[in-house]
């Protein structure tokens, strides 16, 4: 005897559920690998965990779009359900986390933009287009230092 459909439906859906929290949990655990690399300066570290993150967040994608079909093929949201409520949290915190190493690559691209606008001779902060709207690039050579 074959289990009934709805016990079928809610293995499925628990199996997905299931899935997308182990998921979430790695990602969790990449973004923290992320600020390590981070703020110990390791661009290997960090490229790693980028390509880590990227998978995982497809993975996620895949397993959240299952979820979905599953919750509307039964006319339900499953995330509204207090059994995942741990899962939700982490993803508030993966949001978080992420938004955070979103700020300091941001900051430090700054830095860098600052630092090359202040070795090629032009003001730092200053303008990247003319009047007319059009980016202006300039392309000069200056000696550094001399040996």
């Amino acid at each position: 005897m074959s289990p009934a459909p709805g016990q079928e439906f809610g293995a499925a859906l628990a199996a997905v559920m299931g899935d997308l929290a182990v998921e979430v949990d790695a990602l969790h655990a990449c973004l923290i690998e992320e600020r390590l690399a981070l703020d110990h300066g390791d661009a290997m570290a960090l490229d790693a965990a980028g390509r880590s993150k990227g998978s995982l967040l497809d993975r996620i994608e895949k397993l959240d779009v299952e979820r979905r079909q599953l919750d509307a093929a039964a006319g339900i949201d499953s995330l509204a359900d207090q059994q995942w409520a741990p899962t939700v949290e982490r993803l508030r915190e993966c949001r978080s986390l992420n938004e955070t190493n979103g700020r300091i690559v941001a900051q430090r691209m700054s830095h860098v933009r600052q630092a090359l606008s202040v070795l090629s001779g032009e003001a730092p902060g200053g303008s990247t287009y003319g009047p007319n709207g059009v980016a202006k690039v300039k392309l000069r050579s200056a000696t550094l230092a001399q040996v």
